[in-house]
């Protein structure tokens, strides 16, 4: 037995003998090794980089590249590896000045059409940046400049005011409206102005403005209502009407409770959005709770209602009509 023993252990060290010399023979690749200039160029982490821009925004954005050395001005070479349709242009290098550590890159798109998505990626040269570093070598990002198209009929009726003030509800009238699609199906709608002064109603006593409102309460007529709508839901992001009803409680304030206080969709509502067999815009409504009103007085203090009236808006006089019915009947 110990004699086999012995041949056991003579083989396994053969064996072992064997694997060392033939892991002598596996080729690493050498780790890179960092100039003695690099200059430790990085994407900074204040940076965006996916935009939705207007039509008539500026057709370019700016990165802001941070660098690990302050001493001397340098150059570090940027790379592009994604540019949709050549759409991008990139300078091929960005420049800091003697003791900064931050430079602009700004990509300019000026042949980018509306409503069409651009991606972009970008690196910075081998040897400008440090391998082992953790901050961003690397980014990637797309814009897209945002197609607005008309809505023929919108019918609004806002049950936010009413929380705040003992005005009527419900109150409707007609917008001035228009909507985006995205590339990852999500729509927006665009309310111009939704709280302007009205000046006549018609025979279905559908105003083409708010009728508590005169031009002396009018602060800012540009202001524009979004409604981010993703499938069957919808958010109204908080904003300032650009009006007031008592000049001494600043402008009135409302959106959508979700995200603004602490709570679920369960507690706070979203909006619900119907759709024709076309899909068409239908309706979008925000029940009760959904939706919260303030003013700036009581803003600035943390007050807000809840909105225990909903607020509407209809795509055509007929959904309107007969949620009115159907309303009336409940």
């Amino acid at each position: 037995m110990k004699t086999i023993n012995n041949f056991f252990l003579l083989v396994l060290a053969g064996g072992l003998l064997t694997f060392s010399a033939c892991s002598d023979d596996i080729e690493r690749e050498p780790s890179p090794i960092v100039p003695e200039g690099c200059q430790g160029a990085a994407f900074s982490t204040i940076n965006e980089y996916d935009y939705e821009l207007e039509p008539e925004a500026a057709m370019e954005i700016t990165l802001v590249v941070t660098r690990e050395k302050s001493e001397g001005a340098a150059t570090v070479g940027v790379e592009v590896l994604n540019n949709t349709e050549n759409i991008f242009e990139v300078p091929a290098t960005v420049s800091f000045a003697d003791g900064e550590t931050e430079a602009p890159l700004t990509l300019k798109f000026p042949n980018a059409e509306v409503g069409i998505s651009y991606n972009y990626s970008l690196k910075f040269a081998e040897g400008d940046y440090n391998p082992y570093s953790d901050k961003t070598t690397y980014a990637s990002g797309n814009i897209i400049r945002i197609k607005w198209n008309p809505l023929e009929t919108v019918i609004y009726t806002d049950g936010m005011i009413s929380t705040v003030y003992g005005v009527d509800y419900p109150m409707s009238w007609y917008v001035n409206a228009e909507y985006a699609s995205f590339t990852d199906g999500s729509l927006r709608v665009r309310i111009k102005n939704p709280y302007c002064v009205a000046e006549n109603i018609d025979d279905n006593g559908i105003y083409d403005g708010y009728p508590y409102l005169d031009e002396d309460n009018i602060i800012n007529s540009n202001v524009k209502m979004q409604i981010d709508i993703d499938g069957e839901e919808a958010i109204i992001p908080a904003l300032k009407f650009g009006a007031f009803l008592n000049s001494g409680d600043g402008q009135l304030i409302g959106g959508s409770a979700f995200g603004v206080f602490q709570g679920g969709k369960d507690k706070y509502p979203l909006g619900e959005v119907a759709y024709d067999k076309e899909g068409n815009l239908v309706s979008i409504i925000f029940g009760p709770n959904s939706l919260f009103a303030s003013v700036e007085s009581l803003w600035a203090e943390g007050k807000a209602g809840i909105a225990a009236n909903p607020t509407t808006l209809f795509f055509s006089l007929e959904s309107w009509k007969k949620y009115q019915e159907d309303s009336a009947e409940k």
